[in-house]
């Protein structure tokens, strides 16, 4: 496995990716040349009616934290695009914004029956979501029997587009896309920057047990033996786990060097950090996936803001770049747009409404008889192999699969004067695999 460093601190000149194709005629991008975003919202046609494009993220306890950037990333989307393409108003009503949390945490099986309910409104052309890899494994079922275009900002796991398991899901042509790179680059990631940069030789890993922190944590593991370390101990906790404190005392006796944590905030990841403090592990290298980079110290049940000061020797992957190309523009209009800073993968959740409203585009010029058909014209132009799209996050393609382009992972610390002295998460690095 070979990385290619991209970018050694935040301060790098920003990269341009080049397309990985010649973009088709006609396709422009949504909001500002190249991709980035744009204050002057442009005068969209709105003649043919009113679309849909529903957004399926949990919305309660710490994952609120992680899905309110990319909510609010998507609805500048449509608005910098003047609010409609390919002569369609799009409208994104509350109603068609879903919770699949339940109990303060994503469960599969509300994801399931909100995609049901998704792919019953018949005015609805395309769905953002969802967050968790488990609710898309339940979802992707129903969404590709509906033929409705599916786009995540934030899966990761491979399972979902690659391989016997990704075949199983789908029994219709494919629906779905998403815009970040997947597990079996984002952990073997971690475990470069572990070994490479943080110099460490030895880790204690723990996963949550769930589809998402179970896969990246294996694809975790392999590249650390693989690189010359060694994994004192793997051990598994699910969310419902009670006593932390027990599993890193037990840790602490095996001395690592770091600890990495496969799973999102919401299952375990501050609390894990705070029993290894109170085991003696405060520390070690604490080193996590894109489920712990939910927002600053100011963000209520964030990582940063459950775990405090313990925090300090943080590191977490993002699986997509962070120094993109227009990050600049975009952070500038998110936060005259919000008033707050944009945080996590709301740069993402902007990039999946570009591709949504370009597919809208080029659909609505195909002149469907019925929503029916424009349904399965979104369906097929954002889905085609042979588009490049010029997103805020660079030129990006998909693949057959539904795979973008971008094989790309960004490197956060945490900057302990941040947020007003209460932590944020800081661009280190990125890395491309190859």
């Amino acid at each position: 496995m070979k990385f290619r460093k991209l970018s050694a601190l935040a301060g790098a000149t920003m990269l341009v990716f080049a397309a990985c194709s010649t973009p088709p005629a006609g396709s422009v991008a949504p909001g500002g040349s190249a991709g980035a975003p744009s204050s002057a919202a442009p005068s969209a046609d709105t003649s043919k009616g009113t679309v849909k494009f529903a957004i399926e993220l949990p919305q309660q306890g710490s994952e609120k934290a992680a899905s309110d950037p990319i909510i609010n990333g998507i609805k500048l989307a449509v608005k910098q695009a003047g609010g409609g393409a390919g002569g369609y108003k799009i409208d994104i009503p509350q109603g068609s914004i879903y919770d699949d949390a339940l109990n303060g945490a994503h469960d599969p099986q509300t994801g399931a029956n909100n995609m049901s309910q998704i792919v019953a409104d018949a005015d609805t052309v395309a769905v953002i979501g969802p967050l968790n890899s488990s609710v898309a494994l339940a979802q992707i079922p129903i969404s590709n029997e509906g033929g409705l275009l599916q786009c995540s900002p934030a899966n990761t796991n491979p399972d979902l587009t690659k391989g016997a398991p990704a075949a199983q899901l789908r029994k219709k042509p494919n629906n779905y896309i998403r815009v970040v790179t997947t597990d079996d680059v984002q952990g073997p990631a971690a475990a470069q920057y572990i070994i490479d940069v943080l110099k460490k030789k030895t880790v204690y890993v723990i996963d949550d047990t769930e589809t998402f922190g179970k896969g990246v944590a294996d694809a975790f593991d392999a590249e650390f033996v693989k690189r010359g370390g060694t994994v004192v101990k793997h051990d598994a906790a699910p969310k419902t786990t009670q006593d932390y404190v027990s599993i890193m005392t037990a840790a602490k006796a095996i001395n690592p060097e770091s600890i990495y944590f496969g799973g999102v905030t919401a299952t375990g990841g501050a609390r894990i950090l705070l029993a290894a403090q109170q085991a003696g592990l405060g520390d070690v290298p604490y080193v996590g996936p894109d489920g712990i980079n939910d927002g600053s110290g100011e963000t209520k049940d964030s990582f940063l803001n459950l775990a405090a000061a313990a925090a300090k020797n943080s590191y977490s992957t993002l699986a997509g770049i962070g120094d993109f190309p227009g990050k600049a523009q975009f952070d500038t209009d998110y936060k005259a747009e919000y008033g707050i800073d944009a945080t996590g993968y709301a740069g993402m959740g902007y990039a999946c409404a570009q591709v949504a409203i370009d597919a809208l585009k080029r659909a609505g010029e195909t002149s469907p008889a019925d929503m029916t058909a424009l349904r399965e014209a979104m369906r097929v132009a954002g889905t085609v192999t042979d588009v490049t799209y010029k997103t805020v996050l660079g030129d990006i393609t998909f693949n057959a699969d539904g795979d973008t382009s971008q094989r790309i992972v960004s490197i956060y610390s945490v900057d302990t004067a941040g947020a007003n002295g209460k932590g944020d998460w800081k661009f280190e690095t990125q890395v491309e695999y190859k």
